[in-house]
């Protein structure tokens, strides 16, 4: 069972105190201003050229329908820049990616700031709006859209040891109603009654870093918006008092218990399950963007499978969600960086 300690918290009012020590814990709200800048973070020393080339921080967003998904990210993992954005219809993807050495091109703003990633022919850009929404902007080859996610939604603020006195800090919600268009070589959608899950995270994270994740936004049987977000890998307090998992209801977050994933291979369905029954999904993935790099010094293997979750949800306020087909993607991600 839950206890009062396991719900969300209030945000503090800044990232770290007056020594530089991080405020972990999991809050249903945001820091004002969050980054990593100033804190003390012990595993990585004194130099700022080493704590530059351990920071990763990106800005995702997925756009969710029963029939369709709308994807798109901007990174800076230090010496390198990713962009992509890929549309599912169907099974069928239409993905553009790419990299810069050095980041040239990509700004992970704050949480509340832009974030772009700029090159010939290739524009994402996700900036935030006052109210906790984002616009979308994309125009890749083969994909231009421009989607508004409205805010009004709580999101989740997560600040957490990573292991060997490492600190990352991550801002999500889910369950954002998104409006707008899309062209896919030609083909054009109105999107009304889409919804949409927001990703920023910024860490220091270990040189090997291994996790599943996932995520999901629409309504509920009985008609209710709802988002959730789970994973496991990442941001888990090493002594149990809190993670990033989440379930929204009507915008609003509570907390959801740790739970184990079984990562099916292919069109294989994944099953997430916490060990007190709060969390019993199944997703069934319909298609999947996959990478996998090898460098001299890096490496990495990533799936990120899309499709639709069913299964039941119980947070900590004892609110509980039935899910059919909801849309969402999940995540399969192993790198040394």
């Amino acid at each position: 069972m839950f206890t009062v300690m396991d719900d969300l918290g209030p945000p503090p009012a800044t990232l770290v105190d007056a020594k530089g020590e991080p405020r972990a814990g999991a809050f249903a709200g945001a820091i004002p201003g969050v980054k990593l800048d100033g804190a003390r973070v012990p595993g990585l020393g004194a130099l700022d050229l080493v704590r530059s080339a351990r920071k990763k921080s990106w800005r995702y967003v997925g756009i969710f329908r029963d029939d369709f998904v709308l994807s798109a990210l901007v990174a800076d993992v230090g010496y390198l820049g990713i962009g992509f954005a890929y549309v599912a219809e169907g099974s069928r993807v239409l993905e553009r990616v790419w990299k810069a050495p050095g980041a040239l091109g990509f700004k992970v703003g704050a949480s509340h700031e832009t974030s772009v990633a700029l090159a010939p022919r290739r524009l994402v850009s996700l900036a935030s709006t006052r109210s906790g929404g984002l616009n979308v902007s994309i125009d890749v080859p083969g994909i231009s859209a421009f989607v508004d996610i409205e805010g009004g939604v709580t999101p989740l603020t997560v600040v957490s040891d990573l292991g060997a006195s490492l600190l990352g800090v991550t801002v999500k919600s889910a369950g954002n109603v998104a409006r707008g268009t899309v062209t896919v070589e030609g083909r054009t959608y109105s999107l009304e009654d889409a919804r949409a899950s927001i990703d920023w995270t910024e860490a220091y994270f270990a040189r090997h870093t291994a996790w599943a994740w996932a995520t999901g936004a629409g309504e509920t049987r009985d008609g209710r918006p709802v988002g959730f977000n789970v994973a496991r890998g990442v941001h888990d307090d090493s002594r149990g008092g809190f993670s990033e998992n989440a379930l929204w209801l009507d915008g609003e977050p509570a907390a959801l218990p740790r739970c184990t994933f079984t990562v099916g291979k292919g069109s294989t369905p994944w099953t997430i399950h916490s060990e007190d029954g709060a969390i019993d999904l199944v997703f069934e993935p319909r298609g999947e963007r996959n990478e996998d790099v090898s460098l001299l010094l890096v490496s990495s293997r990533y799936r990120q499978p899309f499709g639709s979750f069913t299964g039941r949800l119980r947070d900590a306020r004892g609110r509980e969600v039935r899910l059919e087909g909801v849309p969402g993607v999940t995540e399969d991600h192993e790198a040394t960086w």
